[in-house]
């Protein structure tokens, strides 16, 4: 007689993976932070306040928030998978390598898993390297709107350089498509804290994770 049906099963494997998957994303993504911080801060400001972990304040018009919030949302929906051939994407939804497969067919039982995936091991860990460091310290040295489009380039660059390192075998055309996409995201991203918040990275760490979540979700159902 089974006790625990396949899904819980593979969804309390999950959740020990996604919280392993966490605190290693966490420690990997703070080092560099942390140790620039560390040499040449810590003795001004405390490490998560320099980071951004403070309470975010809007700081332009609220029409401008509205504004924005319309334009990701548009992004976001947009699916982007429209503009690639069948055989890459069915290569795509049934490659290991692709970390949201593995929700596929869990339903309800994703949800604990893929929030913590998604807010902790992508949201808080991928916020803290991009938009609470580089992005900021990028904005200091070379003015706001350049910090922000520079670290979108280089959030862009990651994905496709972790693909890559996972070895898909994607093409070019779905290398553009990814850099587009994820740059864009976190262009937006970048764009919030900085020009339409206070800085906080509050803000951005919420819009990573639920946009991820909810993607996931969508796969999982």
């Amino acid at each position: 007689m089974e006790l625990i049906s396949p899904n819980i099963s593979t969804a309390i494997e999950l959740i020990v993976s996604s919280i392993s998957t966490s605190i290693v994303n966490l420690i990997v993504f703070s080092i560099i932070p942390f140790l620039w911080w560390f040499a040449r801060h810590r003795k001004e400001i405390g490490f998560f306040h320099w980071l951004g972990f403070f309470k975010p304040h809007l700081k332009s018009k609220w029409w401008v928030l509205i504004l924005f919030a319309i334009v990701y949302y548009f992004f976001y929906s947009f699916d982007f998978t429209q503009l690639v051939d069948a055989e890459t994407l069915e290569y795509i939804e049934n490659s290991s390598a692709v970390s949201a497969n593995a929700f596929a067919g869990l339903g309800a039982a994703a949800i604990l898993p893929a929030l913590i995936q998604n807010f902790i091991a992508n949201g808080v860990a991928e916020e803290i390297l991009y938009r609470g460091f580089l992005c900021k310290r990028l904005c200091s040295k070379l003015g706001t709107t350049q910090g922000i489009v520079l670290q979108a380039v280089l959030f862009g660059l990651m994905h496709n350089i972790l693909y890559i390192i996972a070895g898909l075998q994607v093409g070019l055309w779905y290398h553009t498509l990814t850099f587009l996409f994820t740059g864009m995201g976190a262009l937006l991203l970048g764009w919030l804290n900085e020009k339409i918040y206070n800085g906080s990275i509050l803000p951005s760490i919420l819009l990573h994770g639920a946009g991820n979540f909810i993607s996931t979700m969508l796969v999982s159902m």
